[in-house]
């Protein structure tokens, strides 16, 4: 059995791109560009951090706006703030259940006032013993979960997640990787599937 169970973010807890799509197109519109962003386009990269978001869905704006993602930052931050995401699978319930049996913490690559707002609309910050954000720690995913495992000296750990990138990085840092294949990502070679939240309830 697994003696800590790592959570990936976006695609693996909880679905926000709705509404990240809209601040993204809100702050698009109050420069005047013409251009929109599809849910779709969000979705393919979506777990990485937001400065390469934009490098790869907007090039030429951010080169004619350097200030592009502190903008984007602030209208996505009302939209969420405002909005929140759909939880999946009966999230608090599951992670509540799972907390009994795991040390549960989480790993995401995403900003510090996206993740404080996750919190507050899930409201399982109370069953993880840690997390970290890449706005936290400006680290990359293997390092932070390569921290994680050294602070807390997991023996067996897994990282739940939704994308190949997730893979990798849980390869990389010495996890046991479980795809949640109903995230927004695609994982070639996982150890192991969920394809629901509340499938972990029922493993070992």
């Amino acid at each position: 059995m697994f003696d800590a169970l790592v959570f990936d973010l976006d695609g693996t807890l909880w679905n926000a791109t709705e509404y990240s799509t809209l601040g993204w197109n809100n702050a698009l519109q109050s420069l005047g560009i013409d251009r929109e962003i599809t849910i779709g386009e969000l979705q393919k990269v979506m777990g990485k951090p937001g400065e390469e978001c934009v490098r790869i869905l907007l090039p030429a704006e951010l080169e004619r706006y350097p200030n592009l993602l502190e903008i984007i930052k602030h209208h996505e931050k009302i939209a969420i703030q405002t909005n929140g995401g759909k939880l999946y699978d009966s999230l608090e319930t599951t992670i509540k259940s799972l907390s009994r049996k795991y040390n549960l913490f989480l790993v995401s690559n995403c900003g510090e006032w996206y993740l404080n707002e996750f919190f507050k609309f899930s409201g399982i910050k109370e069953f993880l013993r840690d997390y970290d954000c890449y706005g936290i720690s400006k680290e990359n995913k293997r390092e932070m979960l390569t921290k994680l495992k050294q602070k807390h000296q997991f023996a067996k750990p897994a990282y739940i997640g939704d994308t190949e990138s997730d893979q990798i990085a849980a390869g990389d840092a010495g996890y046991t990787f479980i795809f949640a294949s109903y995230g927004f990502g695609v994982s070639p070679n996982p150890d192991l599937k969920i394809n629901s939240l509340a499938e972990l309830l029922d493993m070992g």
